[in-house]
């Protein structure tokens, strides 16, 4: 599946990249919204099948996951198989424009109001730390890097936690492009899952042994 999108720029200047990511994420966006409905469950089962997977490596671990929205891949029936192991899982809380997000327990159970974005967050619930973070993509390129909606709220939230998770981004295949000429501070994924499956980018990617909320060697997250 190959999409037709806009040359990169000739320009190395800020200016020039930045209209250009603004006008990928605008044809990646209208090829999601324009996604019939069969062919997005199709892409989406196998997406959730290597998450899956890759979750029973991970049995105890705190996985901060999205409320989908424009067309987003649904997890939540994986992120419910996986408490039902004896997993957890956290949604983001935004307090508002420009602020980091943070996670907060959540279950079939949980309490929900619209929140920043009139997206659902969970109410009255402790705030937890995160062992695997889930990064939906708008697209993505090969080394990692992600485009988001633009508001740098992964960014933002990963540059000020402690200690990192294991980020993992989740996304449609046609949405990967050779290079998205990143920012200087945007930080990469450290694992891609798309509908052809599990791609390692970075040398955290592989499961912690013996711990089994696995997180990565160096951030381990003790719950």
């Amino acid at each position: 599946m190959s999409l037709d999108l806009p040359a990169p720029p000739s320009s190395e200047d800020e200016k020039s990249q930045s209209e250009w990511r603004q006008a990928i994420r605008r044809v990646l966006l209208d090829w999601r919204a324009t996604l019939d409905a069969e062919t997005h469950r199709h892409l989406s089962d196998l997406v959730r099948s290597s998450f899956k997977a890759f979750l029973l490596e991970r049995p105890k671990a705190t996985v901060g996951f999205y409320w989908p929205i424009q067309n987003e891949i649904d997890l939540r029936p994986v992120i419910e198989s996986h408490l039902d192991s004896g997993g957890n899982a956290a949604l983001p809380v935004v307090s508002g424009k420009d602020k980091p997000m943070v996670f907060h327990n959540w279950t079939r159970d949980s309490e929900m109001a619209p929140g920043y974005a009139r997206i659902p967050e969970p109410q009255n619930s402790d705030e937890v730390p995160v062992h695997v973070l889930l990064a939906p993509l708008v697209g993505f390129d090969r080394a990692g890097y992600r485009l988001g909606y633009g508001g740098g709220f992964f960014d933002r939230t990963l540059a000020i936690m402690p200690r990192k998770p294991l980020v993992v981004g989740i996304g449609f295949e046609a949405t990967g492009i050779e290079d998205i000429k990143p920012h200087q501070y945007d930080i990469p994924v450290d694992i891609l899952i798309t509908d052809a499956g599990v791609r390692f980018v970075t040398d955290r990617a592989e499961p912690a042994g013996g711990k089994s909320d696995q997180s990565s060697p160096p951030c381990h997250l003790c719950s």
